[in-house]
């Protein structure tokens, strides 16, 4: 007669990286160096919202930046941030639809000891795994864009509630989508995740980047002990 074991699993299987991910959080603390990790869907406008953020915090007097572009393959929104004189790694993950800490690792390590005010990983374009693994940021931000519906958040609740802030990209199509209900969104965000900080935003005409940039300020002087 076949016998069967149960074996029960105690350890997170996600506790190696985890524990990766606390020892660069604080590494990069001891350096001075804010960690962003930047989520969204693919099209919602990570890369254009990026470089407007970092117009905005080099008006503020901001200068030592960089970025870490993680996608599938290619290395397209890298070039555009290194055009921007940005310094940028691009992480290629070939396939894997998030990003772990041994990924982060080597892409910092391929900046080859620079150091930066502010780094933000620019996550792959997935709405599901990447809330799941620990980056090592100090915040998590989702970016939500006008024509992808306000419903996501219905659909994505686990990214909705592991997040810092939603940003809401592309507020210039609003008179465009009329179904798009913003009261309804930031009502059922909040639910998810009541602490949620939300910022409606253009990239294109400016709305709401001075208030998003205040807020990096602000949350880069609070996580870093400033």
């Amino acid at each position: 007669m076949e016998q069967r074991k149960v074996i029960e699993v105690k350890q997170n299987i996600l506790a190696a990286n985890d524990a990766a991910a606390d020892a660069f959080r604080a590494n990069r603390r001891g350096e001075g160096t804010f960690f962003v990790d930047v989520m969204a869907s693919p099209g919602a406008g990570k890369t254009t919202l990026l470089l407007a953020l970092i117009k905005q915090l080099r008006a503020l007097g901001v200068e030592d930046l960089g970025v870490i572009e993680a996608d599938l393959e290619s290395d397209v929104d890298a070039l555009k941030i290194k055009e921007a004189g940005v310094a940028s790694v691009e992480l290629n993950t070939r396939g894997v639809c998030h990003v772990e800490m041994g990924m982060v690792e080597r892409a910092f390590a391929a900046f080859g000891g620079m150091h930066f005010d502010y780094l933000f990983l620019e996550n792959i374009g997935n709405l599901v795994c990447p809330a799941e693994f620990d980056t090592g940021a100090h915040t998590r931000v989702m970016l939500l864009s006008v024509p992808e519906g306000w419903d996501k958040v219905m659909k994505y609740p686990p990214m909705f509630a592991a997040v810092d802030a939603l940003i809401v990209t592309k507020c210039d199509y609003l008179p465009l989508n009329e179904d798009f209900d913003m009261e309804r969104l930031k009502a059922e965000a909040r639910r998810l995740n009541p602490s949620l900080e939300i910022f409606v935003t253009s990239a294109r005409t400016g709305e709401g980047m001075p208030e998003l940039a205040a807020w990096f300020q602000q949350t880069r002087a609070e996580k870093l002990g400033e």
